[in-house]
């Protein structure tokens, strides 16, 4: 079978790709972040891209994009939402709003009659549903690409001032800048355990596991936590390390920052709540909707968490009673799969075989330049030596064992018990607002982010040490 051409295939000489991520997404996500930045996202986009690629790596999934529509698709980004206060104010109330209606739609639809729902019912059930995600994700991937450009604006602005001032710490002025102005869920969380000191009542623990137990749902093939990993991810939250941190106010007072300076580390510091309060909708809005795909999942013959490896497309269809789906088909999909938009700017999912085949066209069979010497951003300051363990996802995190040094793609909430455990941790993604950076420096514990080639420069049992002073990390 010929391989349908992509929308960029005469660009394809000339586009040289960046990679963005690497996640453990499943096809129906992936579409939609592929959606988000696409000629679809427009009404929130000024300079959007139809040059992307997802492709795999490993279990996980990464997100390519031609670098010179991703520069200006950043700076229209920046142009329209953080050049001043206001506009900021304006994102934030539609992010609430899109994030609320994705929300309060997946409860509506868990709360239905869905067994007697007719297929064309729940067709209209599933379309609302991803066009509520799609409207929501476009903000989760916005707030994501902008927190990332902001906090390095931010920092080498507050850079400057710092060089002119003396006696100045700056860990303490970065720690502060970055500390969330309100708490996401995952936070709240943290705040809600610590008053008991980690003692809780079997009420109480039942309680608090209701209320955050949909934390672990970061795609429609994971599932809740258990209260035996809800358990052991709460047993961390005793051990913080408190900290003293300055107010805004009092770091533009110290420094003397200029009104224009000040707006824009406001701006900074706002977008850490943001960043953060993406999967507050987002993973709930997961949760909820298990019993819609559920039974989605049993209409179709395949298992719920298989659900993930489905096209949208796909899913209609079989609804319309236009396709069965093929067992072979997701079996194939969970080995790995290529996703992009032909020429049609229809989303096209590869497989099996023609992987390969696709790579090659598009220029992503390739062997990355890794440096000899690792070095990135010193996101929570201190030194440790220890032993190496990779995390690529959550099926890696058994291996984490007390005093290693975590090393992984990046981190979210369901990392945090193996942080804790960890002298040190490395991530190749990530800026200085980070989930590695910010509970790095709750916990106190060396952080390098940013990294790039971590995880593939460094491989298990490795002895290393971590310099989180000077942003290195060297192999004893």
């Amino acid at each position: 079978m010929d391989i349908p051409k992509p929308v960029f295939e005469k660009k394809l000489k000339k586009i040289s790709w960046k990679k963005i991520y690497s996640r453990e997404y499943g096809v129906q996500y992936s579409e939609m972040a592929i959606m988000c930045l696409s000629y679809k996202a427009k009404h929130h986009i000024p300079a959007t891209s139809d040059f992307q690629v997802i492709i795999p790596e490993g279990n996980n999934t990464v997100f390519y994009i031609d670098d010179i529509s991703w520069v200006k698709l950043v700076e229209s980004l920046n142009k329209r939402y953080t050049s001043d206060v206001k506009q900021l104010e304006e994102y934030e109330k539609q992010f609430v709003h899109d994030g609320k209606a994705y929300l309060n739609t997946a409860v509506k639809i868990a709360r239905m009659d869905l067994k007697s729902s007719s297929n064309n019912k729940i067709k209209d059930l599933y379309l609302d549903y991803q066009n509520k995600l799609f409207h929501y994700s476009v903000f989760a991937w916005t707030s994501f690409i902008l927190n990332n450009y902001v906090s390095e604006r931010a920092t080498a602005i507050l850079d400057d001032y710092i060089k002119n001032s003396q006696g100045v710490d700056r860990q303490l002025f970065l720690d502060s800048l970055f500390k969330p102005t309100q708490k996401a869920v995952v936070l709240e969380l943290q705040e809600e355990v610590e008053k008991h000191d980690g003692k809780l009542s079997k009420a109480t623990f039942e309680g608090i596991y209701e209320k955050y137990k949909w934390l672990s749902c970061l795609d429609i093939h994971n599932k809740p936590w258990t209260k035996e990993e809800f358990h052991q991810h709460i047993t961390s939250f005793t051990q913080t390390v408190k900290k003293s941190i300055l107010s805004l106010s009092e770091i533009s007072e110290t420094l003397k920052i200029k009104s224009s300076d000040f707006d824009y580390l406001s701006i900074a510091q706002r977008f850490v709540y943001i960043k953060d309060a993406r999967d507050d909708y987002r993973r709930q809005g997961v949760y909820h909707a298990l019993v819609f795909f559920k039974e989605l999942a049993k209409r179709i013959g395949i298992k719920p968490e298989e659900m993930s490896y489905l096209q949208q497309a796909e899913v209609v269809a079989f609804l319309d009673g236009k396709i069965k789906i093929s067992k072979k088909l997701i079996s194939d999909r969970k080995k790995g799969f290529v996703l992009y938009l032909d020429k049609n700017k229809t989303l096209v999912c590869v497989s099996g075989r023609d992987i390969t085949i696709t790579l090659r066209k598009f220029n992503l069979l390739f062997t990355e330049e890794k440096e000899k010497e690792l070095r990135g951003s010193v996101a929570s300051r201190g030194m440790a030596t220890g032993k190496v363990i990779i995390v690529r996802g959550v099926k890696d995190l058994h291996k984490v064992q007390k005093g290693d040094v975590l090393v992984a793609l990046t981190t979210h909430p369901d990392y945090v018990p193996v942080m804790r455990k960890s002298v040190a941790i490395v991530t190749d993604e990530g800026g200085i607002t980070s989930h590695a950076a910010i509970v790095s420096r709750e916990f106190g514990i060396p952080c390098i982010v940013g990294t790039k080639y971590a995880t593939s420069v460094l491989k298990d049992g490795d002895l290393v040490e971590v310099n989180a002073i000077d942003g290195w990390i060297k192999k004893l």
